[in-house]
C-alpha cells in the first residue's frame, strides 16, 4: 500500500546509502517519512530520517541474528520493524545465525523478536494482512510461510510446485486489501501469481496471472490500487506497472536505467526504488565493472 501523508514534504529525489560495500537489498518507509533499508553484505539496517537525503547507521550489523538482510516491512500500527534475515553466503557474516525474519521496534531499533524458518530456507520479501498475519516468501522452496498474529512461531502457509520448484523462485509478496488475496512473483520465470485466502485463513486457490509482456526477473512487489500492481525488474533497470483484468494483467514498463534494481517502496504516491546494484554481489566475476558507490534509492514516478 501507498503510505500517504500529504502534510509530509519530501523534495529529496533520492537518498544515498554510505558504505562501498553495502549492497542494499530492501527498503520500507514508515508514515512519518522515515526510510529504512538493509544492507546484504553488512547484515546491518540504517534509516534516514524524514525528508534526509543520506541514510545513517539504525540497527548494527548482527544484532537479533541478523546476517543478510533482505525484506523489510514498518508496520506503524504495532511500531515494528519486520526484517527477512538470511544466509546469502558470501556476506560478511555468512553461517552465523539461522534464517528467518527479525522483528525491531520501529522508533529505537529495539529487538523485538525472532522468528525461525522451519526447516531452513531463504527469507526474502514479506506483507501483513488486514489481521496483522505476516506472511514471508522462501525463494529456495516454493512456500509461503505465515506468522499469525500474536504467534511466536512460523508455520507454512501454502507450499505449492505450482509456485515454481527451482532455487532462487519466489521473491516479491503483497497483500491486496482491495480483494483480500496474496499476489506474489516467480523472479527467476518472471511469473505472476495470485493466492486466495479462504475465510479460515488457510491458503486457497492459487492461480497464474498471464501477462501481456514477459517479467524480467521481478523482484518487489506492491498493490497500488483496485486490480492495479507494481513491480521492480532487475532485469530491466525499472520497473512495470501491472493493470489486471481477471486473471490477465497489462505490463506497462517505466524505464528508470538504474544498476541492479531490487525493490522498492511507495511514498506520496511515488517508487522509491533501491538501486542496489546487486549483480556485483552475487555474481561479481560475470558482472562487469565493479559496484561504484553510492549506492542510492530512487524516486521514481509511477
Amino acid at each position: 500500500m501507498d503510505k500517504t501523508n500529504d502534510a509530509i514534504d519530501t523534495k529529496v529525489n533520492e537518498i544515498l546509502i554510505p558504505g562501498d560495500r553495502y549492497f542494499p537489498e530492501g527498503v520500507t518507509v514508515s508514515a512519518d517519512g522515515t526510510f529504512f533499508a538493509g544492507s546484504l553484505n553488512e547484515g546491518c539496517i540504517m534509516r534516514a530520517l524524514p525528508g534526509a537525503a543520506r541514510m545513517e547507521p539504525f540497527i548494527e550489523p548482527g544484532v537479533n541474528g541478523l546476517v543478510s538482510v533482505l525484506g523489510l516491512w514498518a508496520d506503524d500500527a504495532r511500531s515494528t520493524l519486520w526484517a527477512c534475515s538470511s544466509d546469502a553466503g558470501n556476506g560478511r557474516l555468512a553461517g552465523s545465525a539461522p534464517v528467518g525474519v527479525k522483528a525491531f521496534d520501529l522508533q529505537t531499533g529495539t529487538r523485538k523478536g525472532s522468528y525461525d524458518f522451519p526447516g531452513g530456507g531463504f527469507a526474502n520479501d514479506l506483507t501483513l494482512d488486514a489481521e496483522g498475519n505476516l506472511y514471508v516468501t522462501d525463494s529456495w522452496t516454493p512456500r509461503i510461510l505465515r506468522l499469525c498474529a500474536g504467534s511466536q512461531e512460523l508455520d507454512e502457509w501454502i507450499n505449492s510446485p505450482q509456485l515454481g520448484l527451482d532455487q532462487w523462485s519466489l521473491n516479491g509478496i503483497d497483500f491486496d486489501h482491495f480483494s483480500n488475496v496474496i499476489y506474489v512473483v516467480n523472479q527467476k520465470a518472471g511469473l505472476l501469481f495470485r493466492i486466495a485466502i479462504e475465510p479460515d485463513g488457510s491458503a486457497g486457490a492459487v492461480t497464474l496471472i498471464q501477462t501481456s509482456q514477459e517479467l524480467r526477473r521481478p523482484d518487489g512487489l506492491k498493490v497500488i490500487g483496485p486490480n492495479t500492481l507494481a513491480t521492480a525488474e532487475g532485469g530491466a533497470g525499472g520497473m512495470s506497472i501491472l493493470t489486471l483484468e481477471g486473471d490477465i494483467a497489462n505490463v506497462q514498463r517505466v524505464p528508470a536505467g538504474l544498476d541492479g534494481v531490487t525493490t522498492f517502496a511507495m511514498f506520496q504516491g511515488s517508487a522509491w526504488v533501491v538501486e542496489g546494484q546487486s549483480d556485483h554481489f552475487w555474481d561479481p566475476a560475470n558482472a562487469g565493472p565493479q559496484a561504484e558507490p553510492p549506492f542510492r534509492i530512487v524516486k521514481v514516478s509511477i
